[in-house]
């Protein structure tokens, strides 16, 4: 290992978003000519190919460790420990307050991924956050320097052309089924919406979290009390049956109340998918000044801006080219560059070198 750069993530799961950025940075790194690895705590069966262990991983002086943080995990223990030299790269951690009422133990477990940080804010040689939202919580809790490192995004949407209206009006939103995602403020917006369009569908792609088996059995609750019909919640599926729900919506639509880094909203900018979202956490910055948002879920009016978003052609032509704007300031090249200048501050011979022959090359 000695030389190489290699990545820890709590969990490894591909399609998982985290998961996705460490196999493009790995591909990266790999394409400077260095050696690298993803070790991790838990993995499926299927991703033991591109995953190791993290018991297995072993450091030189030489080595660089990036440690990717939204969960605790017993590595950070031995993180002080290592000898390597350490990169963090933090997505955030949900706040446990959205947990508490489903699942005492996994809140706990929140709330102490983000206390557990707090101790080694001088044990890393660099800090990299995936938006100025996170740079700013890590500000919060006494990180010094932090660079906002975006997202490396998986490009699904390369080869597809989307922004069609289609004549059944289908309204989406692509995450994992958790307490703040509030997916039953999705369920009370399309509520409303089958007032105006009957024929309307919600289509909820995203897998579902073992430990938060009583907020999907609330959904259920709610989709029952509510009388709802034509909702589709798809569990995990693979990245054709994510291309196609894209292809097939109209407008998405997300009343998520925090996201560190919300990636469907970038897939939707390249898809020409028109997004109507709530104005929390990091969404403002990910938009910048396109698509729609909202402060206050007035879930009647909510309904009407997805049927103006799907039925007025020249507003909705106008929010999709502000999106696909907005979009070119997420380009992967951008996000390797500050990404080589993080490894470089820390390393500054052997990867300039290594770096500079293969441009050459």
């Amino acid at each position: 290992m000695r030389g190489a750069i290699h990545q820890f993530c709590a969990g490894f799961a591909t399609g998982d978003a985290i998961s996705n950025e460490a196999l493009l940075l790995q591909k990266f790194i790999q394409s400077l000519g260095i050696e690298s690895e993803i070790f991790a705590e838990q993995f499926p069966d299927r991703d033991a190919v591109r995953v190791r262990h993290a018991s297995k991983f072993r450091a030189t002086r030489d080595t660089i460790l990036v440690y990717h943080h939204s969960i605790d995990t017993g590595f950070l223990a031995r993180l002080q420990g290592l000898p390597c030299k350490k990169i963090l790269l933090y997505h955030n951690v949900t706040p446990p307050e959205y947990v508490l009422p489903y699942n005492r133990a996994f809140a706990d477990r929140l709330r102490h991924a983000r206390e557990s940080l707090v101790p080694l804010k001088d044990a890393f040689d660099a800090v990299l956050a995936d938006s100025l939202y996170n740079a700013q919580d890590l500000h919060a809790m006494g990180f010094g320097d932090v660079q906002v490192l975006p997202v490396a995004l998986q490009p699904l949407w390369q080869g597809h052309s989307g922004g069609a209206k289609h004549d059944r009006l289908t309204v989406l939103f692509v995450g994992r089924v958790f307490p703040n995602k509030r997916h039953q403020d999705l369920l009370k917006a399309f509520y409303f919406l089958k007032r105006i369009e009957p024929r309307a569908r919600l289509l909820l792609v995203g897998s579902f979290h073992p430990e938060m088996r009583g907020y999907t059995a609330e959904l259920g609750n709610w989709m029952r009390e509510l009388d709802l019909t034509d909702v589709e919640f798809t569990g995990m599926v693979t990245d054709e049956q994510v291309i196609e729900s894209y292809l097939s919506a109209d407008v998405f639509l997300s009343m998520s109340e925090h996201e560190g880094f919300f990636v469907p909203l970038i897939e939707s900018m390249h898809f020409g998918l028109p997004i109507l979202a709530h104005k929390t956490s990091v969404i403002p910055e990910t938009l910048g000044d396109s698509g729609v948002t909202f402060e206050h879920k007035e879930f009647a009016a909510i309904a009407e801006m997805i049927v103006e978003l799907w039925k007025n052609q020249p507003l909705r032509d106008s929010v999709i080219q502000s999106q696909r704007i907005r979009a070119m300031d997420f380009e992967n090249r951008k996000t390797f560059d500050i990404f080589l200048r993080s490894i470089q501050a820390i390393d500054t011979d052997r990867l300039f070198i290594r770096h500079t022959a293969h441009n050459q090359g």
